[in-house]
């Protein structure tokens, strides 16, 4: 589920900020990850 997550959010990324391609909505989710403003909680059920 954490990649469709991180794929939902440079989608709307791109969406909503003009002129913005993959690249920049990359660097934008690293710097939310490096910020602590984004956290993944990523379990596995066995």
């Amino acid at each position: 589920m954490a990649p469709g997550v991180r794929d939902a959010f440079r989608t709307l990324f791109r969406e909503h900020t003009p002129d913005a391609d993959e690249t920049a909505a990359e660097r934008w989710l690293d710097e939310l990850v490096r910020d602590g403003r984004y956290t993944e909680d990523v379990y596995a059920a066995g």
